[in-house]
């Protein structure tokens, strides 16, 4: 980590990267320009003489020569001795006979002095004006002035034969490689100094950033410019350092301020907020800033005025303005403007009034809300009218008073809930005395009366106690102080496990349970012991209320990740009640009240479905009873697919 930071931080490095990306560039310039030309022969020929150097530049060295002949300008003259040093030339008429002889340039060299030599049949105008064939036969020596371009050009050539094609393209693109290294490591490391954490800006970043970019975009135009000038040089300099150096120089300045403004640009983009350094955004913010305090001196004055006479100035200002645009759209010869302005003022006054009852509706929507009992209904009032946002305030105040109402009386019901509890576990001091002592007294031989009040004791005992117990289990499921234990559970042996400890009272009670199941693991999320509980109170409702002789169906399954267990059976009794009143505390299914039972059993379940995330829900119909729990489905190891549900009768 050390490392890193200090090479993020170097300056030594950071330089070394700067001067070894310019020299990168360059050389990858040079290397396109030097693929380039490879790619189209140039520098490729086996002898100067047969490479594109050489022969176009003859041709027009011949050209000019030719023109010199018959036209004897002093251009073509001064072309020839400035430009294409070491040429010569004869030119006939025809055929390159001694009598056809028109004239010469230069004498031309011996043989063994030649450095490469054409002929060219060139077709101009003669001294009548006519077109003829003239032949021009061209040498050049071997010993080329150093003001010739051909001087140049085999200098190039040279070097270009030197290299090959694969060769110059691997080493471009080596370098190229390189320059993308060198230049990701420098926008990474900008805005980094040693001994400061975070971003640090120099001089040029604090520069606005528009500013900057106008300069740098001027500068790098001109020095392209500069580029393209020196490019065309090769017509009028052709001695090659001073024809490179410059070319060089201009290539490298450019490269300097595009990676400056790639620089500066990392640095700003990193320290955040680069926006805030231009003028554009100080101009925009003076802009914002003044505009502003115009609109809030009108809003001032327009809000203290009641809102029937800010309607009326409203509704005449917007009536006034669209006569005055009628009027001009009618008198104007050029009315089509006005029409304009009046279908734009007439498009913003529908806007509006669509704004306002938008508005409206969201208020109306927000009373019907609280109307509804839905307390935490709230509406977001920082872009509605002021009239209406005073409303819109006044409903989400009261909204925040009912909902303090509502803790406030969820506080006393769980006050209250505590109190029961807490009675509960003083109860169960003596009650647990009484229970015993009326064990210990049926031990004891006593008269027949005796013994059956014992016997009655011990009943109303042993129901005060469980009325005790389901007391204080409804407290702390309603509260949750209940520890709860989830974990990937066996439902349908869970389910199997309490039907079979029922059997003797479901027998007792005639009736026949039908389970509908799977044969494999059906697994849920829940606690084993709450769950069971809940089975315990469901199978106990059952046997109390259900009708002799009928059957009790209980269907086991998995739809939609979840699993559900669905228990019916007939009542023996009316189902005067509703499924919310059987839901409550101390609510029985038979009003007579002529069986055991406190009345909690129901909301205990449902209390422990909810701490395990499950839900608890019933159903009437007639006098069908429906019990259905949902759980969610888990998985441990991965679980077989289930097979077709069997019935099984008990």
């Amino acid at each position: 980590m050390n490392r890193k930071f200090h090479l993020r931080t170097s300056f030594a490095a950071k330089l070394a990267a700067v001067i070894l990306l310019l020299a990168c560039l360059t050389g990858t310039v040079a290397g396109v320009v030097v693929s380039t030309a490879l790619s189209k022969g140039v520098g490729m020929g086996a002898a100067f003489e047969e490479d594109p150097l050489c022969e176009s530049y003859m041709r027009d060295a011949a050209h000019s020569a030719l023109y010199y002949t018959i036209e004897d300008r002093s251009y073509f003259m001064t072309e020839l001795e400035s430009r294409y040093g070491g040429f010569s030339a004869e030119i006939y008429k025809g055929e390159p006979l001694p009598e056809n002889l028109v004239g010469t340039w230069s004498r031309l060299p011996a043989p063994e002095n030649t450095l490469a030599a054409y002929t060219y049949t060139i077709e101009a105008r003669d001294e009548n004006g006519e077109y003829a064939l003239y032949t021009v036969v061209s040498s050049l020596s071997d010993n080329l002035p150093s003001n010739s371009v051909f001087q140049r050009n085999y200098i190039i050539y040279n070097i270009l034969y030197t290299i090959s094609y694969n060769k110059a393209v691997f080493l471009t693109l080596a370098l190229l490689a390189a320059s993308a290294v060198l230049l990701v490591y420098l926008l990474w490391a900008a805005g980094h100094r040693a001994g400061v954490e975070g971003v640090v800006l120099n001089w040029q970043d604090r520069i606005p950033l528009d500013i900057y970019i106008l300069c740098a975009s001027t500068i790098f135009v001109i020095v392209l410019s500069m580029v393209d000038r020196f490019l065309h040089w090769n017509q009028t300099t052709f001695y090659l350092p001073a024809y490179l150096v410059p070319l060089g120089l201009s290539v490298a300045a450019a490269e300097v301020v595009a990676l400056a403004s790639l620089l500066t640009l990392a640095a700003r983009l990193k320290r955040g907020g680069w926006w805030r350094n231009t003028v554009c955004y100080f101009l925009a913010s003076c802009c914002w800033r003044l505009w502003k305090r115009c609109w809030n001196a009108l809003t001032d004055f327009v809000r203290i005025l009641p809102l029937t006479w800010r309607t009326v100035l409203g509704a005449a200002g917007v009536l006034g303005a669209q006569f005055i645009l009628a009027a001009l759209v009618i008198t104007s010869w050029d009315g089509f403007i006005f029409f304009l302005l009046l279908a734009a003022m007439d498009t913003a006054l529908v806007v509006g009034a669509a704004w306002l009852t938008r508005q409206l509706q969201q208020v109306q929507d927000m009373g019907r809300a609280l109307a509804a009992g839905d307390l935490e209904a709230k509406l977001d009032t920082r872009k509605m009218y002021w009239d209406v946002k005073g409303h819109a305030e006044n409903l989400n105040a009261i909204g925040v008073g009912m909902n303090r109402a509502v803790e406030q009386r969820m506080r006393s019901e769980h006050l209250k809930t505590e109190l029961i509890t807490n009675v509960s576990h003083d109860i169960k001091t003596p009650l647990t005395s009484i229970v015993n002592y009326v064990d210990l007294l049926k031990k004891e031989e006593l008269p027949p009366a005796a013994a059956e009040y014992v016997s009655v004791l011990d009943r109303q005992s042993r129901r005060l106690k469980k009325l005790t117990e389901d007391l204080v289990e409804a407290s702390k499921a309603s509260t949750g102080n209940i520890s709860v234990n989830l974990d990937a559970i066996v439902v349908n042996e869970i389910m199997h496990q309490a039907i079979g400890d029922y059997d003797e009272k479901l027998s007792a009670g005639r009736l026949e349970v039908i389970l509908n199941t799977y044969e494999g693991n059906l697994m849920a999320l829940a606690d084993g012991r709450l769950l069971w509980r809940v089975l315990d109170n469901l199978l106990s409702n059952v046997c109390k209320y259900a009708m002799a002789g009928t059957r009790v169906y209980v269907d086991l399954g998995e739809r939609g990740g979840r699993v559900f267990l669905s228990m019916k059976n007939i009542s023996r009794d009316p189902l005067n009640v509703s499924v919310d009143e059987l839901m409550e505390r101390f609510v029985r299914g038979d009003a007579s009240r002529h069986t055991e039972g406190s009345g909690l059993g129901l909301n205990i379940a449902r209390s422990l479905m909810d701490l395990m995330g499950g839900t608890f829900e019933l159903g009437v119909d007639g006098d069908l009873f429906k019990a259905e729990l949902t759980l969610q489905a888990a998985s441990i190891g991965g679980r077989a697919d289930p097979l077709p549900p069997v019935n099984l009768t008990l």
